[in-house]
């Protein structure tokens, strides 16, 4: 079974949950997510303090990608022979604690339990005044991307050694990876403009766009010719490898604002536009193009249960 089919055998009946922040009228948001040993990271790659930052900025940017700021969390340390190790185990607290302190968060509890594999999972608790939820796109809307998307894909086969790259060229798609920076210091610049919806970089382009555009209840039309690609990202991977590439935790968003092309010295780009199901007469939820030709994507990118 795929993720989505697993997820949706527990709510039967029910409606199918679209964000990944759960939001607590009147003001509050929660999301938890996971990093584990073998399916986001390897101890040979990746430091303590890479998988620390990298489990708080992985939360966090859900709590953004809702319009809300990081306040409190909850930590579950599942450690194995490796990591349960003093100076394992002390790199990873010293790392964590200072970037909860740089995102004024509390850290209130958790639980701690031996694992064959490292096994973390973080629950975050924020606040927001207008919740960003993915279903709100409507006619008008154009699509806007943050930063730039496709290194964290070639930082991954770097590491993997599919791909080569050393020395200052390589260094962005690797940092990417292993160190990506979630857009919370970007979000009370966004709220000076109206935002309709919004979701966080994770699983790609190919993916995300769609589950956007089904939470919206219609079409996504992208321009690939438009896509911020870093140059070096660009020369090394094909087309399906950009739009595939996880982990971006770039904010993807839809605004009938013509915006400028940086917001808190943040790149903002214009991708495409969204369309409502009443003028989606192809019936198809994202369509790619390319130098004004339809550009069909030949894989959808990575996947948490393979087939």
């Amino acid at each position: 079974m795929q993720e989505s089919e697993i997820i949706r055998t527990l709510f039967p009946g029910k409606s199918f949950p679209e964000d990944d922040c759960y939001f607590l009228s009147p003001d509050t948001l929660v999301t938890t997510d996971s990093l584990v040993e073998g399916t986001h990271f390897l101890h040979e790659w990746s430091s303590p303090t890479q998988i620390a930052e990298k489990l708080i900025e992985v939360n966090v940017s859900d709590i953004a990608a809702s319009g809300g700021k990081p306040r409190l969390c909850f930590l579950n340390l599942g450690l194995s022979l490796f990591s349960k190790e003093e100076k394992w185990v002390k790199e990873f607290t010293k790392s964590f604690l200072k970037r909860l302190k740089e995102y004024k968060m509390d850290l209130v509890g958790g639980d701690t339990f031996y694992s064959q594999t490292t096994h973390l999972t973080l629950t975050v608790f924020g606040k927001t005044k207008q919740p960003w939820f993915r279903s709100g796109g409507k006619e008008g809307d154009f699509l806007y991307l943050t930063g730039s998307v496709g290194n964290s894909e070639l930082g991954l086969q770097i590491l993997n050694k599919t791909k080569t790259g050393k020395g200052a060229s390589a260094k962005p798609a690797l940092a990417k990876h292993l160190s990506p920076k979630s857009r919370v210091p970007l979000v009370s610049h966004l709220q000076k403009f109206e935002i309709h919806a919004c979701m966080d970089l994770t699983d790609g382009i190919i993916q995300d766009s769609r589950r956007m555009a089904l939470a919206s209840k219609g079409k996504l039309e992208i321009d690939m010719d438009l896509l911020p690609i870093d140059k070096f990202a660009r020369e090394n991977l094909s087309w399906d490898e950009v739009l595939s590439s996880g982990e971006e935790l770039e904010l993807l968003f839809l605004s009938p604002n013509l915006l400028p092309s940086k917001i808190g010295g943040v790149p903002v780009t214009r991708i495409g536009r969204f369309l409502p199901a009443k003028k989606n007469k192809k019936k198809k939820v994202v369509e790619f193009s390319l130098n004004g030709s339809v550009y069909e994507p030949q894989k959808l990118g990575f996947l948490h249960f393979q087939s």
